[in-house]
């Protein structure tokens, strides 16, 4: 005995959702519409919800197949009785597959080989890099210490010459004071 059907009920559950839905955030926001409150919208939305879940609980269960019928397996790979397996080359099925997707795709030994070479010529570069970044961290330190000593040496330099400019003037005011 089914009340409802499917559609009617997921159409039910639908519904009843989005008035708990729509209740809850009028509820949150204290927002109401004329006599709608969120009080109001999550209790018909909540009672709704019951109802169907009563409802439901009246549906026939869903129909059990039989799914050893269709895999064997399932069984501990046992057929029924009085039945024979049929004996499968399930790896030979399997590579004549496999050749027949590289042939759709147009893909021969040579292609495969390219590829396969690519990769591990990638492998290889990638191994090599990463002694190649190491190296370059190496460069990069050695750069900024080198910049750091440079700018030690520039701020000496600046100062002495401001030493030198201090002497040079003192030199020039006692000769034009003659």
């Amino acid at each position: 005995m089914r009340l409802l059907n499917k559609t009617q009920m997921n159409f039910a559950y639908g519904m009843g959702a989005a008035v708990v839905i729509i209740g809850a955030l009028m509820k949150i926001t204290h927002f109401q519409f004329g006599f709608l409150t969120g009080n109001l919208m999550l209790t018909i939305g909540l009672v709704t919800e019951a109802i169907i879940f009563a409802l439901s609980a009246f549906d026939p269960p869903g129909e059990d197949y039989d799914w050893e019928l269709a895999f064997p397996e399932l069984k501990g790979g046992k057929s029924k009785p009085g039945e024979k397996m049929p004996d499968v080359d399930v790896e030979g099925m399997l590579s004549k597959k496999v050749d027949e997707m590289l042939q759709k795709a147009k893909l021969d030994q040579e292609v495969v080989s390219s590829l396969t070479k690519s990769i591990k010529d990638f492998e290889t570069s990638a191994k090599s890099g990463a002694d190649n970044a190491t190296e370059l961290v190496k460069i990069n330190k050695e750069f900024a210490d080198n910049a750091s000593k440079l700018t030690e040496q520039m701020e000496s330099l600046a100062s002495n010459l401001e030493a030198l400019n201090n002497v040079y003037g003192g030199v020039l005011n006692a000769m034009n004071k003659k």
